[in-house]
């Protein structure tokens, strides 16, 4: 049996530097205050009752933020991958079709499930970023769990004017960028922006000279807005992105295990292992098994060999709206969005070069004899892999916001709405071999496991569909006890549908007269969240908060098993109930700003990402967790100790555990000579 468990502890600490121009500073030399929407209402950072990093324009260019990275050396517990975007540990347990970001993306009020955005045009066209912490169950759209991070747009100037920006860095670098903005009559503006961003790639493949890590981004904007009447304003925004990578094609840093694989049952048990040259438990050959050389990367970690370089393509082009009333004692506000999306990447399975394949099958014995002596083996020797990796994925999304805000003259306020939000993806992964010759000895191995050969040499080809559908009403109530002091309540009612369907084909797997295998899977799920919460002032400048919040992921699907199981694993959802107190301070005058937070989580069906290899395809998937907690604590400081310098400092400690959760290691359990079951 193979138990899976695990904790974690993780701390962090940042200290930046910034040396401000003197027109970024105030004329009281004082740092500037920051209005947030975080809570869907125009509030100062300091005075917003959640773990909020928010970074206006002025504030990024300090700061020198530009992209991802930059983000969260100035923002605790957060995480940002090529892929992925985590908060407190909470982010997206897989990137297949099927499953839910625990991280809400924002941008314009419109929710994004990808993070391309961060990539686009060092935030060139943004006036501001928010960072929110800890579960967003009331006022956000969908799936923000973990926190939210709202991109604001800029608006189009009262007058003309505009910016142009050209840069050159290391690797071949450079950075174009113009916005132009101003008044095309009494109630109409424009906004127009474009950038190209392109570099030269950090790591060399050895055997053609090309570099990886390459990127070209162009990304291209307008907006217009409408000033019908005083009271009725406008904005409408469209972008599009046609971004091309190559990317690096991992970076493994440990000897190649070259060793040729002989074993074909366990010495102990007698129980099969694998096929002459093959990994243990797995149907595909060990391509690096006598390979000619040692892993370039030992000597220098920039440095791989392979033969098909790796590639990425990502599109974009979407619109967004935001139009707002205001009326005397409310106003209503529409949001909503419409996207496309496309992506395809394009990997070298293998990570090697054919010209230095050791796949021998005249040294590859089965009952002592070489495979290539064996009557019908076609007399192959030496056959290289040359297996690729393709994800293909092409998504549509659009989502609708009516909010309500009141406007009353009393010590209650009110905000509540109606969401929808739609999503139809496909995605198509699949493990191909280019080899005529290798997928001849796979056929000749077939009547020795199973007959399902491809003749368009797939070894694993999964295709699946998504069609999402996610309805919500929310409100939330305010209620000034005293000047000092306020209490909320906030109560959302989600409910989420998906259909889905998918089709598998799995190499030596299933009914060899019929091998692909076709899945549907439909199920919905309902969840009311709440947040009471209290807000104390102990001066003006002296803020503290606190609250108990609950938190909602819908659940999904795993599709694109590698199995002949008709079965679909469906995933619960999450649940989390989240408790935190805060303080934020300005003191010296607002030289200093201070904020503290400190937070326990519980929750129940933690949705967590896990490595199946079944059938010797390892697809990444995510199930949940019975039981889990973290905790934490988390500092941000910001300082001006003298005029033109500003002090930027962030810590976070994270603390979490898993309580009976047991799951596959499917290292241990898959590969090895003992390969096992699991439970």
């Amino acid at each position: 049996m193979c138990i899976a468990s695990k904790s974690g502890r993780v701390a962090a600490v940042a200290f930046v530097l910034a040396a401000l121009t003197p027109q970024a500073l105030s004329q009281a030399n004082r740092l500037e205050e920051i209005i947030v929407t975080a809570n869907k209402r125009e509030a100062s950072l300091m005075d917003s009752a959640a773990s909020i990093s928010a970074f206006d324009s002025a504030t990024l260019n300090q700061l020198g933020i530009t992209g991802a990275q930059d983000l969260v050396v100035h923002t605790p517990s957060l995480s940002i991958t090529t892929f992925r975007v985590s908060i407190r540990g909470v982010g997206r347990p897989n990137l297949a079709v099927g499953s839910e970001p625990g991280i809400g993306i924002y941008w314009d009020g419109v929710y994004n499930s990808e993070n391309d955005v961060f990539g686009l045009s060092e935030f060139m066209d943004i006036e501001r970023v928010e960072v929110l912490r800890g579960p967003q169950g009331i006022l956000y759209g969908r799936n923000s769990v973990g926190g939210a991070i709202n991109f604001v747009s800029k608006r189009a100037n009262e007058e003309w004017g505009g910016t142009a920006t050209a840069q050159l860095t290391n690797y071949d670098g450079r950075l174009i960028q113009a916005l132009a903005s101003g008044p095309v009559t009494d109630k109409l503006k424009f906004l127009a922006g474009a950038s190209y961003i392109s570099h030269e790639g950090y790591q060399k493949n050895i055997y053609n000279g090309k570099d990886y890590q390459e990127q070209q981004t162009p990304y291209g904007t307008f907006s217009l807005e409408h000033q019908t009447s005083d009271r009725w304003n406008t904005v409408l925004k469209v972008l599009g992105t046609d971004q091309d990578y190559r990317p690096a094609n991992g970076y493994i840093l440990e000897p190649f295990s070259r060793e040729l694989n002989q074993q074909v049952a366990d010495v102990e048990t007698g129980a099969p292992i694998s096929l002459p040259g093959m990994f243990p438990a797995q149907n595909f050959v060990n391509m690096r098994q006598g390979l000619a050389i040692e892993n370039p990367a030992l000597a220098n970690e920039n440095k791989l060999k392979q033969d098909h370089d790796p590639s990425v393509k990502i599109r974009r082009w979407a619109t967004f709206i935001n139009s707002e009333y205001s009326a005397d004692t409310f106003s209503l506000k529409y949001t909503g969005g419409y996207s496309r999306y496309w992506f395809d990447s394009d990997t070298d399975a293998d990570g090697s070069a054919a010209e230095d394949s050791g796949v021998d099958w005249s040294k590859l014995l089965l009952s002592g004899i070489p495979v290539a002596n064996l009557p019908g083996s076609l007399g192959y020797h030496v056959t290289p892999a040359e297996m690729t990796y393709v994800v293909n994925q092409e998504a549509t999304f659009e989502s609708h916001e009516l909010q309500y805000a009141s406007e009353w003259d009393s010590d209650y306020s009110l905000l509540g709405g109606l969401y929808y939000y739609h999503s139809d993806e496909e995605q198509v992964v699949s493990y191909r071999e280019w080899n005529d010759e290798l997928m001849a000895m796979y056929a000749f191995f077939g009547p020795f496991v199973n007959d399902v050969v491809s003749d368009d040499n797939y070894l694993y080809r999964g295709d699946a569909h998504v069609d999402t559908r996610s309805y919500a009403t929310f409100g939330q109530l305010g209620w000034d006890w005293t000047e000092d002091t306020t209490f909320t309540f906030g109560l959302r009612y989600s409910y989420d549908e998906k259909k889905g369907e998918d089709n598998t084909f799995v190499q030596f797997v299933g009914d060899p007269t019929d091998p692909t295998i076709y899945r549907k899977q439909d199920d919905d799920w309902d969840k009311w969240t709440w947040r009471l919460g209290v807000d104390h002032f102990l001066s003006p400048q002296q803020f503290l908060y606190a609250f108990v919040a609950t938190g909602y992921r819908s659940g999904g699907f795993n599709f694109q098993k590698p199995t002949a199981s008709p079965l679909v694993d469906v995933v619960k959802p999450e649940e989390i109930i989240s408790y935190e107190v805060g303080y934020k301070g300005a003191m010296l005058e607002n030289r200093l700003n201070l904020s503290l937070s400190a937070y326990y989580y519980d929750y129940a069906d933690l949705q967590v990402i896990k490595q199946d290899v079944e059938n010797g395809i390892a697809l990444n998937t995510f199930e949940n967790a019975d039981d889990a907690r973290a905790m934490g604590v988390e500092m941000e400081l910001r300082a001006l100790p003298v005029p033109e310098v500003m002090l930027s400092a962030t810590y976070s400690y994270n603390g979490t555990e898993f309580k009976d959760f047991y799951s596959k290691d499917a290292n241990a359990c898959t590969l090895g000579p003992y390969a096992q079951g699991y439970t």
